[in-house]
């Protein structure tokens, strides 16, 4: 079972999924052939903002790359954290490739060996050696190959028959889910501690997703518009304690407390809601209301 596929039971186990067995994220992918015009450019819009994220990443990855190699463990660390936003935006579109998803986002479960898996590779890969072992020189191959995944991730965003519009939308609501679901748990960044960057940058990829279907879902009910914006905001507004202006990394997760936790797992939770009724308003069956 894959990463992906174990997003997919947690989702299928809500309420609202009782008629709806396999969520979008965890169907066989469509070409988007069946999309409107509208949704189609809707759907080219928020993956056009994914690559320029993406060529973010490749930047920050040859940072990181250098960081390594330079044989200062804290600017590694640093460089570290600093590389984790663009990646935890565009994961909210993993539905569509999958495999590189796991080349670099995959967690330690998703191995039979866990850590130890010769196959475990990634950003979570690096976390174990920068911040768990600070290994540097194990680190350097496994960041290497990082970069060159990003390359492969960049390919794929140029393909733009492996999105549709319910892809977009299931794949919105599998991350919201799985940050009220899992990631509270700290399951995420459990060594280098900065699991509230993840929480951010997972809702900021979320409404980037949502933002070009906007205007459709306005025109038609305004109220599931405001919905989405005024959970997003909810959303940010728990983390705002926990971040300083212009500085990437967040208060450490060990720190934050259990009332704030659940503050932050109900506004995904609203977030999450919100998008399911969005997508209703527009007529895209992701199988997720």
């Amino acid at each position: 079972m894959n990463r992906r596929e174990m997003l997919a039971l947690s989702i299928a186990g809500g309420a609202a999924m009782a008629s709806f067995p396999r969520p979008a994220s965890a169907r066989s992918r469509r070409s988007g052939a069946d999309d409107s015009p509208e949704h189609q450019a809707a759907v080219a819009g928020g993956v056009a903002y994914f690559s320029d994220r993406c060529d973010t990443q490749a930047g920050l990855c040859r940072k990181l790359e250098a960081a390594i190699a330079s044989g200062d463990l804290a600017a590694a660390q640093q460089a570290y954290i600093e590389a984790r936003p663009p990646y935890e935006e565009i994961e909210t579109l993993a539905y569509a490739f999958e495999e590189v998803d796991a080349d670099i986002d995959a967690r330690p479960y998703a191995f039979d060996a866990g850590e130890t898996d010769p196959e475990f590779r990634g950003f979570h890969k690096i976390e174990v050696l920068l911040f768990g072992r600070d290994d540097l020189a194990s680190a350097a191959p496994y960041a290497a190959r990082l970069s060159k995944s990003v390359q492969q991730l960049k390919a794929q965003l140029g393909e733009r028959d492996r999105f549709d519009a319910a892809g977009q939308f299931g794949g919105m609501y599998a991350l919201t889910n799985e940050v009220a679901a899992k990631k509270i748990s700290s399951e995420e960044e459990a060594w280098s501690d900065q699991t509230l960057l993840i929480f951010k940058h997972n809702w900021i990829g979320a409404l980037s997703q949502y933002e070009p279907f906007d205007k459709m879902v306005a025109r038609s009910d305004p109220n599931a518009s405001r919905a989405v914006r005024e959970a997003y905001a909810g959303a940010m507004e728990t983390l705002k304690p926990h971040f300083r202006p212009g500085v990437v990394a967040a208060t450490p997760y060990t720190k934050v407390s259990v009332a704030d936790r659940r503050r932050m797992a109900d506004a995904s939770n609203r977030l999450r809601d919100a998008v399911a009724g969005a997508s209703v308003v527009i007529g895209v069956d992701a199988g997720i209301s």
